[in-house]
């Protein structure tokens, strides 16, 4: 695949992944309310068989039919309530706007590496100029002292 649609896809993805799963405050509160039950189950969870087992005992089947037909019209109810899935046009409008920040983001960086090469080029200069002017001063330097030295061994101080 060319990386436009590697890039779409990895949207899409990203974008289902968003809208899957949005915790919210009462998401919290049924988690720790579970949390608390299951930790606490055996304090309550011998009473609440022995109590089930008697209200079978005493109604018969009937009851725990009925039971089991609660617990599961309220699993269908809560996989029903799951979010539908997003269209296509918003995974798009996110897809072309990723799409022209990261353009953006390339002409930045080009721009950049354009004013660092003129940058570099005009520290080359610097730096050759530094360069020829420390080479000139080392001469005359040099040239001074060998002045010297020949007027040192003219007086007969050397």
């Amino acid at each position: 695949m060319d990386s436009i649609r590697m890039e779409k896809f990895h949207a899409m993805k990203r974008y289902r992944k968003t809208k899957q799963f949005r915790p919210s405050l009462l998401h919290y509160f049924a988690t720790l309310l579970f949390l608390a039950l299951f930790l606490s189950s055996p304090l309550w969870l011998p009473r609440a068989c022995s109590c089930l087992l008697s209200l079978a005992a005493i109604s018969g089947t009937k009851c725990l039919v009925l039971l089991c037909n609660v617990v599961v019209v309220f699993l269908v109810r809560v996989s029903a309530s799951k979010p539908s899935q997003p269209s296509p046009a918003d995974i798009y409008e996110e897809y072309m706007n990723r799409k022209v920040s990261n353009e953006l983001q390339d002409e930045r960086k080009s721009k950049m590496r354009t004013e660092e090469e003129d940058d570099s080029e005009e520290e080359e200069e610097v730096i050759s100029e530094i360069d020829k002017k420390a080479e000139d001063f080392i001469a005359r330097i040099n040239w001074q002292r060998r002045l010297e030295e020949r007027r040192l061994l003219s007086y007969g101080y050397g």
